[in-house]
């Protein structure tokens, strides 16, 4: 009987070991290398701020006969550790000649060491009607 009780006891014991180790394996799959989706960036300032920091900094790239883009807010965001630093991805509404007309998606480091914000590439897409 004591045998019984011995095994059932292993055996629950490797069960456990099994389902904690593939959960954490799905958890990191979510969370593929090290990119994090940013939950409720309509609330989170900081995020808000960047993502008009990055608008901000592609604006001053187009050309005088191009309209400039005014920043609406950022709907989505991502960011995973990089080399000195944190990538950011942002999805923001943004607006143009006085109306939504669609979104810019941007790329934006922040360096651990100086807090340095450096956009690296940036596109607008407009709305289709």
């Amino acid at each position: 009987m004591a045998a019984k009780v011995h095994s059932v006891l292993i055996l629950s014991v490797v069960v456990v070991a099994s389902l904690l180790f593939f959960n954490s394996k799905a958890a990191a799959a979510r969370q593929l290398n090290g990119v994090e989706e940013i939950k409720d960036v309509k609330h989170n300032m900081e995020v808000q701020e960047l993502g008009r920091f990055a608008l901000e900094k592609a604006n001053k790239k187009v050309s005088e006969s191009s309209e400039k883009m005014t920043f609406g807010e950022v709907v989505s965001a991502k960011r995973w550790p990089v080399t000195g630093g944190v990538r950011y991805f942002f999805a923001i509404s943004s607006v143009k000649g006085g109306k939504t007309e669609g979104s810019f998606f941007g790329y934006l480091v922040v360096r651990n060491y100086s807090n340095e914000r450096i956009p690296m590439s940036w596109v607008f897409q407009p709305n289709v009607a």
